[in-house]
């Protein structure tokens, strides 16, 4: 994965350009997607304090749609409307606006600043559209499924399929040996190709089975 020279102005320039969302999609667009920009991964990490791996996809890649100290695995595949939230209003103050928190509006110091709770989205994930992920969830386990309109408020372990308000564990895509298996794999290290004959090999041996 390359940045384009095009993508290097971007990124270089981002904050100086008038029309910088607009900008950046014709970066993103020259160099193959969402799934392969690496100017899209520059801008999203320098600017937005957000890190994404090599091929993940999908609305959590549009800056602003997840907060800062999100990671985003590899193979992450990302429905349309998921939000990452990092912080939450603070119940314990008298007024919950953001004047009185958030320091960078003028009002207060760093000191009355709330919470900014860090996400990793492990590898190979897929959230489904228009889910919210709030602050108490700290982590999204390698090959977790998020379903379409969930609230995930806790942390999603390692294959769980989780759904509802709040989301909660429906089943597991394998037994523990082969999750276990698989994670000792490390398949999504690998790139498409490599990938591909790692799964053309499960698949054999299913069959054979």
């Amino acid at each position: 994965m390359r940045s384009s020279v095009f993508g290097r102005f971007v990124v270089s320039n981002y904050l100086r350009l008038p029309v910088r969302s607009k900008v950046l999609a014709i970066a993103v667009k020259l160099e193959g997607g969402p799934m392969l920009s690496t100017s899209l991964r520059e801008v999203l990490r320098d600017y937005f304090k957000v890190t994404v791996g090599d091929f993940s996809y999908g609305s959590l890649l549009h800056p602003g749609f997840a907060d800062a100290y999100t990671i985003i695995g590899r193979y992450v595949s990302v429905g349309p409307g998921v939000r990452r939230i990092g912080a939450a209003h603070p119940l314990d103050s008298v007024s919950m606006h953001p004047f009185w928190y958030n320091p960078a509006l003028g009002f207060v110091d760093r000191s009355r600043d709330v919470d900014r709770t860090a996400c990793v989205i492990g590898h190979d994930c897929w959230i489904g559209a228009n889910s919210i992920i709030l602050p108490g969830c700290r982590s999204i386990g390698i090959g977790a499924v998020i379903g379409a309109g969930s609230i995930v408020t806790k942390d999603v372990p390692p294959f769980a399929v989780v759904a509802g308000n709040p989301a909660r564990v429906i089943r597991y895509r394998f037994s523990h040996t082969r999750i276990e298996e698989i994670i000792r794999s490390e398949y999504w290290m690998r790139g498409p190709g490599d990938v591909k004959m790692y799964l053309d090999g499960e698949n054999v041996d299913e069959k054979t089975q």
